[in-house]
This record gives structure tokens, sequence and C-alpha cells, in this order.
């Protein structure tokens, strides 16, 4: 019962960091929270691979880890956009249909989550400026105006945005995979097109893209700072980018 932390594969095995973010975020709010340490992947690899067999099971395997949560918290617009809008897709019966309506209901990215609350009790700060990236499944998932909206309480930070004409930065997943090529041609553009506005790094609601944005800034030398939102909100930066 009460929250549980649904923290994606990705960040646990890749940015641990981002996740500890999260824990000091609910600390400031003094808010009380539960980690199941049996939570795995949500699926969605498997889904976009077209692999519907790993993500049933991937997705029956959160149905009973989460199944009696009042509530999810994720910090992770791509994963919640998969439980929320794939998971139906995949059920195989009514009962199952039925489970999987419950949970998603209470399934809440964490920039929603925390807007719903009515923002935050208190002033984060950041010097600087950064461009909102605006991740497709973010974009789907309608979630974007709630992170503007948190971010506008941060003091210090100018949010810049970019031309809705770069509509993706080129990591979709197994996309990165299998169009490699294509997928380095986007993301460079994307971040010609965030250099641009004059902003010195990157806030996103999705980990795997600032980290397939960071590589590409790194390999092309350019000074650029990635960050999730958690960690601005939280105030864990200290100077410190994913890079």
């Amino acid at each position: 019962m009460g929250l549980k932390l649904f923290i994606p594969c990705f960040i646990d095995q890749g940015a641990p960091k981002l996740a500890e973010a999260v824990l000091d975020l609910l600390g400031r709010l003094e808010v009380g929270w539960e980690y199941p340490e049996k939570q795995t992947c949500c699926g969605q690899f498997a889904y976009t691979v077209g692999d519907l067999p790993t993500a049933r099971r991937l997705m029956g395997h959160f149905l009973k880890v989460f199944g009696e949560a009042d509530a999810i918290l994720c910090p992770s617009a791509s994963c919640t956009h998969m439980v929320r809008h794939h998971y139906p897709a995949l059920a195989q019966d009514f009962r199952e249909r039925q489970a999987i309506e419950a949970i998603t209901s209470r399934v809440w990215e964490l920039s929603e989550w925390l807007a719903s609350m009515g923002g935050l009790p208190f002033t984060p700060r950041f010097a600087g400026s950064l461009a909102l990236h605006r991740s497709c499944k973010a974009r789907q998932l309608g979630v974007l105006p709630a992170a503007a909206q948190l971010l506008a309480q941060v003091q210090g930070l100018e949010v810049l945005n970019i031309s809705p004409y770069y509509s993706c930065c080129g990591f979709g997943g197994t996309f990165s995979l299998q169009h490699p090529e294509l997928s380095q041609t986007m993301g460079e553009a994307y971040l010609e097109a965030v250099r641009d506005t004059g902003a010195t790094g990157l806030v996103s609601l999705d980990y795997s893209c600032l980290q397939h944005l960071s590589g590409i800034a790194a390999a092309r030398g350019w000074d650029l700072q990635f960050f999730h939102l958690a960690e601005i909100l939280a105030g864990t930066i200290k100077g410190r980018g994913h890079g």
C-alpha cells in the first residue's frame, strides 16, 4: 500500500544517482515511499521490437509487484507511457484487462505527480539556462506543461525552447540500435538546435534521451550539460552533469 517507486531498469543500472535524487526530493517533501525490490523492466524494449510474449511476461510481473500500491511514481515519461498506453493492448482476457485498467490509473510520471500536489513547498535554485527537452513520450503523455510549471519555480533558471521542428532527439529506444547512423544524425541536429537557443544544456523527463544526447555531445566536443528534472528540483547537481 502507499506510494511505491518504480525506478526503470536503465536508471537503476546506468544512473543510480538520478534515483537518489528522486529520493532526496521525496525526503524534502516529507513523503513516505516504498521501493519493491522485485521490480524489473516494464517491457518497453520487448514491446518495441515486437516480442509480445516477453512484454506480456514483464507486464504480468509488474502487475504482481505493484498491484497493491495506492500510487506508483516513475521518473520516466517513456516507461509511464508504456504502462498506461500499451499494457491494455497486451491484455489477453477480461480479468487481466480489469487489473491493467486499475493499475494504470495509479501510475504517475514524476512531474505530473508533483504538479498535482500544487507544486513545490520550497524554492529550488539553479544558475543558468536550460532547454526543456520535449521528448516524444513526454509529449504523448501530456506532461510537459507540468514540467514547465515546476521549472518556473526554480530560482535563477532560464528555460529556453527548441524549435518545434526538432521533434525527436533520435534515440527512440531500439530505433538507435536499428538505425544508428540516422539516430546519430538526428541527435546532432537536435543538439545544434539546442546550442542555437544559447542554452548551456538540457533538462528532460527521460534519462534515456539524455544518455543518447550526452554521448553525441561528448563525441563532438560540445560543452553541454544534461539533467533530469528530479536533479534540478532536488538540488543535487553541484555542478555535475550527465556525460
